[in-house]
């Protein structure tokens, strides 16, 4: 009786180990802070330029954006996009998980970096997904969406790049719901 116990908890020890280890958990080739998004959603870049940037940096030259970029982990680029005039910071922009042919990108992890005159370049990072499988968990046993595996915090006094949704498409898993009807109330005087 004492071995099956034994044996038993080496298979709950052995099972927990082999279930955990595809918890969406960076690889060691991977970034240790990204944001998970299903292959049908876009991804909305925005700087964010703070105070303290201005009082770090000892300047009053606000940063402008002259282009953003995609590269895959081997730094191969997938999709540039160059401003022929310098834009504000505030301005948001849109990937659509496109390349520069317009093809969509496959899953896996992408370097998005925002190109500025006088911040340097701004770096972040996004895990695609399919968008019919589940939901990954993080590192720190949160599940969410969109899943931060890693806490990514700015330094204190630098521009910074955040990731969010844009816009999501439906039919991602050839399963489309349309509902028509009406709906009518009659109702008699009492």
């Amino acid at each position: 009786m004492n071995r099956v116990g034994w044996l038993l908890a080496l298979l709950v020890v052995v099972f927990g180990l082999s279930a955990s280890g595809d918890c969406g958990c960076p690889s060691a080739r991977e970034p240790v802070c990204y944001t998970v998004f299903r292959q049908n959603q876009t991804i909305v870049l925005s700087v964010t330029v703070p105070v303290d940037f201005f009082l770090a940096h000892g300047t009053t030259e606000t940063p402008l954006i002259t282009g953003w970029r995609v590269e895959r982990l081997d730094g191969s680029v997938v999709r540039r996009v160059t401003f022929v005039c310098p834009i504000g910071w505030p301005t948001p922009f849109e990937w659509g998980l496109d390349d520069d042919a317009g093809a969509r990108v496959s899953e896996g992890v992408y370097r998005i970096i925002v190109e500025t005159s006088s911040a340097g370049e701004l770096t972040n990072y996004a895990r695609l997904i399919p968008c019919c499988a589940p939901l990954p968990c993080g590192c720190s046993g949160s599940c969410g969406y969109p899943d931060r595996v890693a806490p990514c915090r700015p330094a204190c006094g630098e521009a910074f790049l955040t990731l969010r949704v844009g816009e999501t498409f439906s039919g991602c898993c050839g399963l489309g719901v349309s509902i028509f009807g009406s709906f009518t109330w009659e109702s008699s005087p009492p």
